[in-house]
């Protein structure tokens, strides 16, 4: 039996079915469409497929077509529901694993990249910016950086690029563009920024 097979055979189907895993109401296609970033096309492929295999349900009002997660489909609880909430567990996970590698201890680290903006399409990659206290702390740290890529991927397949400062170097002009993006999109995993 290949039960997983008409649920995730297309990317698109995936992008459908954690979108309505994580709404807390039936959505209608339209929004559906606007939460994954589909094509109108797409989604109502992925839900046509979803609704044929009974993982998502449809109701039919005289103002829309309303979908949603199908929580008795047998993949859906056993399979779908247990890796969308892993995934959401991720950032902490992670954030487990740089305080258990890197040496001393950052503190504070920061997620950037693709994965913190939630752009799915892109190959896995974060960009992790530490702050140390002092430039001998992040000097030092620099010995378990290799450590920390190979523990990353190991555990998540994800590539990481890591950013070590200082409080002494963290307001130089040249990092100007990254504290903007921190501000936009990043995602703090431990510690207060100084």
């Amino acid at each position: 039996m290949q039960g997983l097979d008409p649920l995730l055979c297309r990317h698109s189907q995936l992008l459908v079915l954690r979108c309505l895993y994580r709404a807390k109401e039936s959505l209608t296609g339209r929004e559906i469409e606007r939460r994954t970033g589909l094509s109108n096309r797409a989604t109502m492929l992925a839900l046509e497929s979803l609704v044929e295999a009974s993982a998502v349900n449809l109701d039919i009002t005289s103002t829309a077509h309303w979908y949603e997660l199908n929580q008795n489909h047998y993949f859906v609880a056993k399979a779908l529901k247990p890796a969308f909430e892993a995934e959401d567990l991720f950032w902490d996970d992670l954030r487990k694993t740089v305080r258990k590698i890197v040496h001393p201890r950052p503190l504070a680290a920061v997620a950037t990249g693709p994965l913190a903006r939630d752009e799915t399409a892109f190959a896995g990659r974060v960009d992790l910016s530490m702050v140390f206290s002092t430039g001998r702390a992040r000097i030092r740290a620099f010995k378990s950086i290799e450590e920390l890529k190979e523990g990353v991927w190991d555990r998540y397949a994800i590539q990481i690029e890591p950013i070590l400062l200082d409080v002494n170097t963290m307001d130089e002009e040249e990092y100007d563009t990254l504290w903007r993006r921190v501000e936009r999109e990043g995602i703090l995993l431990f510690g207060t920024l100084p």
